[in-house]
């Protein structure tokens, strides 16, 4: 019977691949056909993990006029980094689709050097409330015994959880780009061995959304910030602005499937209280300037 079962998964998963390439192959039809020069406009989706980024990047993705390459996807990504930029211009050169996609979330420190590096680029930035955010990610990239584990189809690197890893290594993972001194030793500052787990993520989601504010993007008008809670309570008042900014034709397909129940469905996290009214206080800022700039 496992045997049966096993060539049955394989036989949905063949059907979903051919479903997907025989999808893409209609949309680069319509894309020729509505969109004749071909010229594409690169957008990086950024922020924090587990905060409603794939959901605006797939639902974007079921229009015509979007290609995608979320941060599975070898063809731009490796271990869920960007390649290198001159692998994106290749993928860029090969689009039809007014716009090209990307998920660079563990890239968000380096975003001066893709809109440096690609002159028509815009970027998404997206966040949401800290509490779903730890629930959603405990879930996601933690075992029951709190082991760090990215994806359930390659072997851990480091098990240790990320903020964690960053501060004993003096974030040299953002060596590339590397953030603020400021930001830096304020995390350091905050950090100690004897945090639990949901501190630790509160942290990173500190860290992370912080950035918006540290590296400048709040004065960029090629960066728009996108609130999830928003997104699920309002979805096509949403994505037409999102459409608006990244000058797409709005495309109710856009917004099927949007739903709210994932808002506080969970009891709020146990967190640091010091940790978490830095948490509190830059969700407020971020609130705020979303309905500054609304306005």
């Amino acid at each position: 019977m496992s045997g049966k079962i096993r060539g049955a998964g394989r036989i949905r998963a063949i059907l979903s691949q051919v479903s997907s390439t025989t999808t893409e192959l209609q949309k680069r039809v319509v894309q020729r056909w509505k969109h004749p020069s071909g010229i594409t406009r690169p957008v990086f989706l950024i922020g924090n993990v587990r905060s409603g980024t794939s959901m605006v990047v797939f639902q974007l993705a079921k229009s015509w006029q979007v290609k995608l390459y979320n941060e599975d996807n070898p063809a731009a990504f490796d271990y869920w980094r960007m390649r290198e930029f001159s692998v994106i211009d290749q993928l860029l050169q090969q689009s039809t689709a007014p716009v090209t996609l990307f998920k660079p979330i563990l890239d968000t420190y380096r975003i001066w050097e893709m809109l440096g590096h690609f002159p028509t680029a815009k970027a998404i930035f997206t966040f949401r409330h800290y509490s779903d955010v730890i629930n959603s990610t405990h879930k996601r990239f933690y075992r029951e015994d709190g082991l760090y584990v990215p994806s359930k189809r390659l072997p851990p690197r480091d098990t240790r959880d990320p903020i964690t890893r960053w501060v004993a290594e003096d974030f040299k993972e953002f060596a590339a780009a590397r953030p603020p001194e400021e930001i830096l030793a304020f995390i350091k500052s905050r950090w100690t061995p004897e945090l639990n787990l949901s501190s630790n993520i509160a942290l990173r989601w500190y860290f992370i959304n912080r950035l918006y504010y540290d590296l400048g993007m709040v004065r960029d008008e090629r960066i728009q910030l996108v609130k999830y809670e928003k997104i699920v309570a309002n979805p096509e008042k949403e994505f037409k602005s999102i459409c608006e900014f990244l000058e797409l034709t709005y495309e109710p397909v856009m917004i099927e499937g949007v739903f709210s129940s994932s808002i506080g469905k969970e009891a709020a996290p146990d967190i640091d209280p010091v940790i978490q009214a830095d948490c509190d206080a830059l969700f407020e800022r971020l609130s705020q300037q979303v309905e500054t700039h609304r306005n």
